[in-house]
């Protein structure tokens, strides 16, 4: 028997921001929970103090603080803990359902790791405080990280279209921040002292919120929640502002820049029964969403399509997660006849 069409298929509910960090000007960082179809809950300050160099101990090692911890969270291997801090080579990973939230040290930033992420720390130089030359790296292997760094680690960066193999650019550019700081200028977005790397792509942040997702095939999606976002890949470069996304694709230029939709959406164009074990599904999710189907995540194509076999739960129901880079996250639970 085949089923198609999306009428009969339902959301369990929208997971907007489960914890959406913005750091504004007086630099206190506040941690807001969004309920479902994105309705603000309880509003609480993460930060006490309001100045980034309060209590700063500049003789200690730099480094990412685990904040908050939710579900099966391993640091190298190990269950994470409350206040563990991660190190150059360090590997934090978050199993299913579980969140973990990092504090970049001086409060630069915070990091918000969904489930089923793998985060390695590159690179932390510099000393804690304002060093300007302080750099911190994030690899992002796997899953999604939503970010938001502080003003204060703003540059603007040069806008270039030349070619950076062997992996494409996403830089963020927050313009006018500290367009006075004219030497500053001519940096390019492999100097950002903020970057998240993933297989396919570098994003230099220069203080802004946004989010980074990756499939299991290294497609990454890009969507800005504040700042200015450039993508350079294969020779090409386009800028994501606000409320827009764009995706990276192995060997491929980025996609122009789009309006991000308000919903993760999924239509199921077809699901079959193959045997009394096993069935297909085929459908489709916006092209920067990743899709996890019972805890897996699917390969999609350029356009968001795919096409699976895969064993039947006991339940004959699949569980699908459809989650966005930033701010937008959907499960559906699709019936198998």
């Amino acid at each position: 028997m085949v089923t198609t069409g999306t009428s009969w298929l339902k959301p369990n509910g929208d997971n907007f921001f489960k914890y959406a960090f913005f750091l504004i000007p007086g630099m206190t960082a506040i941690a807001i929970t969004m309920m479902e179809l994105g309705i603000f809950g309880a509003i609480k300050p993460a930060i006490a103090n309001t100045s980034p160099l309060s209590q700063v101990d500049r003789t200690a090692t730099r480094s990412l603080m685990v904040e908050e911890l939710q579900g099966r969270v391993t640091i190298n291997g190990r269950p994470a803990q409350f206040g563990d801090r991660l190190g150059v080579g360090d590997v934090i990973t978050t199993g299913r359902r579980a969140i973990a939230i990092l504090r970049v040290d001086s409060n630069i930033g915070v990091l918000e790791l969904a489930e089923n992420t793998t985060l390695e720390i590159r690179s932390l130089s510099g000393q804690p405080g304002l060093d300007p030359n302080q750099e911190t790296v994030v690899f992002i292997s796997k899953g999604r990280v939503r970010s938001s760094i502080a003003r204060f680690v703003s540059a603007p960066f040069r806008n270039s279209t030349a070619s950076h193999p062997p992996q494409e650019i996403a830089a963020l550019n927050w313009e006018g921040i500290f367009s006075q700081d004219s030497q500053n200028s001519e940096e390019s977005v492999e100097t950002s002292p903020f970057r998240v790397e993933t297989p396919v792509t570098v994003a230099g942040v220069r203080g802004t919120s946004f989010g980074v997702d990756v499939g299991p095939d290294g497609k990454t999606g890009i969507s800005t929640v504040e700042g200015i976002v450039g993508a350079s890949a294969e020779g090409q470069e386009t800028q994501i502002n606000r409320e827009k996304s764009s995706v990276v694709n192995l060997n491929l230029p980025p996609t122009a820049p789009d309006l991000t939709p308000p919903l993760s959406d999924l239509q199921v164009f077809q699901v079959t029964r193959l045997s009394p074990r096993r069935a297909r599904i085929v459908g489709q999710v916006d092209p920067m969403d990743i899709v996890y189907i019972d805890n897996r995540a699917i390969v999609t194509d350029s356009e968001g399509k795919f096409d699976l076999i895969a064993n039947l739960p006991p339940s004959r129901r699949f569980r699908i997660v459809v989650r966005g880079p930033a701010v937008r996250e959907r499960e559906y639970s699709v019936p198998v006849p």
